[in-house]
């Protein structure tokens, strides 16, 4: 009654640092008024720089939050993740974002 559920299936703040430089296929962004996804771009990048959690497809940003303001989640198949961030505006941002079979290597 007095504590909080931890929601196991919320990555931690250490969980959502180990996606940085992982490589993605591609990303969608969830359409909460129409239902479905569109996707976003393709050939992408986690980068974890500070307190930023940004996802970046051919140079262009498709989504970016502080890191500790991010609900994120491993897909049931483990072929990805989903990151969502709610705006100062009140706009609720979700994606997914498919890996790729590599890492990028810098």
């Amino acid at each position: 009654m007095f504590f909080k559920k931890k929601n196991k299936n919320c990555m931690t703040i250490e969980q959502l640092k180990a996606l940085d430089k992982r490589q993605l296929k591609y990303v969608t962004r969830r359409d909460y008024e129409k239902g479905g996804e569109q996707k976003i771009g393709d050939g992408g990048a986690v980068n974890v720089t500070g307190s930023d959690f940004t996802i970046v497809c051919f140079g262009k940003t498709v989504f970016s939050a502080p890191i500790n303001e991010v609900k994120a989640g491993e897909l049931m198949d483990l072929s990805g993740f989903t990151a969502s961030y709610t705006g100062k505006d009140g706009e609720k941002i979700c994606v997914v974002a498919r890996y790729s079979e590599e890492r990028i290597k810098l």
